[in-house]
């Protein structure tokens, strides 16, 4: 069996491959330690204190914490009539942090009829004596298109 040149070729190339890559496993080493800054070195044992003594409230679960904040606020006595709530969660945001977000995204919607009475008004200018026998899809869908478009 005579071998061709381009067998011998092929084995050559494949030869020099698996040198070269052993060369390159010969040449790794593990990327250097990166030095610290100044800043690190000066506050790496508060860091180190810091992420050693985790608080318990980071080590409870979503629900666990949930619960526990709905029995603290369940225990605490009722906001005076004449208190603010804004200002009393805010007060409460460091014992109750997901109940006072919660607060915060709700007492903020303004409790007012205004927007309702804008849609009658906008029905009655919408609906007079010269469309009293239009439908009241074809009404519903003017109406929706005058106060949203």
């Amino acid at each position: 069996m005579a071998i061709t040149e381009e067998q011998e070729q092929e084995a050559q190339t494949l030869e020099e491959e698996e040198d070269q890559e052993e060369v390159e496993e010969e040449d790794y080493s593990p990327p250097a330690k990166r030095r610290k800054t100044a800043l690190e070195e000066l506050f790496e044992e508060e860091d180190q204190m810091s992420l050693s003594t985790v608080p318990k409230q980071a080590r409870r679960t979503i629900r666990e914490q949930v619960d526990l904040e709905v029995q603290i606020y369940s225990s605490l006595p009722a906001i005076p009539m004449s208190g603010d709530p804004v200002r009393w969660w805010w007060e409460k945001s460091g014992n109750l942090p997901l109940l006072s977000a919660l607060a915060e995204k709700y007492l903020c919607v303004q409790a007012s009829s205004t927007p309702s009475e804008r849609v009658f008004s906008t029905a009655g200018d919408t609906i007079s004596l010269e469309r009293s026998r239009i439908h009241p899809e074809k009404a519903d869908m003017l109406i929706f298109l005058h106060k949203n478009c």
